[in-house]
């Protein structure tokens, strides 16, 4: 069965939902674990779509004779 494509948006909203229930509910250990393996799924659906969206604010950068590449600065 192929998975949906969610946006950025779905994914964030999800993981916040899942972070959520793993803080306030008591989980059996099953449930616990899939809620966490959901979660690295949708982490990962959130990196690759930032890095794209990175790639492409880069290449409009320099297209627009913006050539000065500056990398995102990560929050600590």
């Amino acid at each position: 069965m192929a998975k949906k494509k969610v946006s950025f948006e779905e994914a964030m909203t999800r993981l916040e939902e899942i972070v959520e229930r793993m803080e306030t509910e008591e989980l059996l250990l099953e449930d616990a674990v899939k809620l966490y393996q959901e979660g690295l799924s949708l982490s990962a659906v959130c990196r690759e779509k930032l890095a794209a969206a990175e790639g492409t604010v880069t290449m409009l950068r320099k297209e627009a004779g913006l050539w000065e590449e500056t990398p995102f600065e990560e929050e600590e």
